[in-house]
């Protein structure tokens, strides 16, 4: 019969409802690992929703001078940690000149041969700044880069007004020079 009392614990039927790790339990004063579990999970899946959504944000600034010191930024984390990669691995390494303003700053490694790039996708706009038009290599033997050499960093559009500068010098030490109007 619906309705009717349980005559094993004295309650009606249908009174809880829900999972039991919700139920709440008369002086309980915490909350148990698996509501704090549950918790986290919704979290996580809110916030993996919304990323979406706010990268979309953050990509429509490109072209920006924000955008461009934003890219130098990471640009130059990725020299550093491509050197550190060269010098662990014991790998030699050329920074590939390009010509004018380019999108991308490119490397061959060597033993294997492959390239690698690091692309700023129309955030900035990278150009190569030496008096030596040659690849610049990299020797893990003495831990060296052979020229020294600087990349610049402009805003995408017709002035291309220059935001940064990583100087990387013959020792492979990496330093970033920010400009603000």
């Amino acid at each position: 019969m619906r309705g009717s009392a349980d005559p094993e614990d004295g309650r009606e039927r249908g009174t809880r409802s829900g999972f039991p790790f919700f139920w709440v339990l008369s002086g309980r004063k915490g909350h148990s690992l698996a509501e704090l579990l549950a918790v986290l999970a919704m979290v996580a899946i809110l916030s993996a929703t919304v990323y979406p959504a706010v990268g979309g944000l953050l990509s429509s600034r490109a072209g920006t001078p924000q955008a461009a010191r934003a890219e130098a930024k990471r640009a130059a984390r990725w020299i550093e940690r491509t050197l550190q990669v060269a010098c662990l691995h014991r790998r030699a390494l050329n920074f590939k000149y390009l010509s004018g303003y380019r999108d991308r700053i490119m490397i061959l490694w060597f033993n294997p041969a492959e390239y690698d790039y690091y692309r700023t996708e129309g955030r900035c706009l990278v150009r190569y700044k030496s008096t030596s038009t040659q690849d610049r290599s990299y020797t893990p033997m003495w831990h060296t880069m052979t020229p020294a050499f600087t990349l610049s960093f402009h805003v995408p559009g017709p002035l291309k007004q220059k935001v940064a500068e990583i100087a990387v010098s013959g020792y492979c030490s990496v330093s970033l020079t920010e400009f603000f109007p």
